[in-house]
């Protein structure tokens, strides 16, 4: 049957790895005037956080820009890098029930992430290597829920909407994906995951 899914795409962060993106605010507090609470806004109303997860700017750059933002003082991108990487957790919960597929299912992976977490994350992580496309908005230069980055994901897999599964977080990327016919999921947490995919996992 042409609908029976074969793929099944995750998203990376909230899904598959937990993070705190609040201690990269309170780490910089620490090299500027600025409060946490303006350095917060900062990141949530920079367009130089769309354009580093697009890699349309070199983390020298992103540094350079950041720097600027919240008028960073002695501290340089060798000291920011652990910084901006030591925010993530793996969620072990999740790993589970992707390990229940894999072999049985074609596995991808597609997320709205920069170069520096990206690496941190691929060079520490073996889950990193089981999915296959791996996409990074960085590398595409296209972020979610636009809807090139869901047919470049289909279009390396070489699969159709209606036999692709995809997990996110986050409800836009949810609704941008089914506009397009692929079967989506809201990612709550691993309880809820199996419950959704309990058809695949028996």
């Amino acid at each position: 049957m042409s609908d029976v899914p074969t793929l099944i795409i995750f998203d990376l962060g909230r899904v598959l790895v937990d993070f705190d993106f609040h201690k990269v605010v309170r780490a910089l507090r620490r090299y500027t005037t600025l409060t946490e609470k303006e350095i917060a806004h900062y990141f949530r109303h920079t367009a130089t956080w769309d354009a580093f997860e697009r890699g349309t700017i070199t983390p020298e750059a992103f540094f350079r820009g950041l720097t600027r933002g919240i008028r960073l003082r002695r501290l340089t991108l060798a000291q920011f890098t652990p910084l901006w990487n030591d925010i993530f957790t793996v969620k072990e919960d999740t790993l589970a029930i992707v390990r229940e597929l894999r072999g049985r299912y074609r596995l991808a992976m597609l997320s709205n992430v920069n170069v520096m977490h990206w690496d941190h994350l691929w060079e520490r992580h073996d889950f990193m290597k089981w999915f296959d496309p791996p996409i990074a908005s960085y590398a595409v230069g296209q972020r979610k829920p636009e809807t090139d980055i869901y047919h470049t994901v289909l279009h390396r897999a070489n699969v159709p909407p209606s036999r692709a599964i995809f997990i996110d977080d986050v409800e836009a990327h949810i609704t941008a994906a089914r506009r397009l016919g692929i079967r989506a999921h809201l990612f709550i947490n691993a309880g809820q995951l199996r419950r959704d995919l309990a058809d695949l996992l028996e």
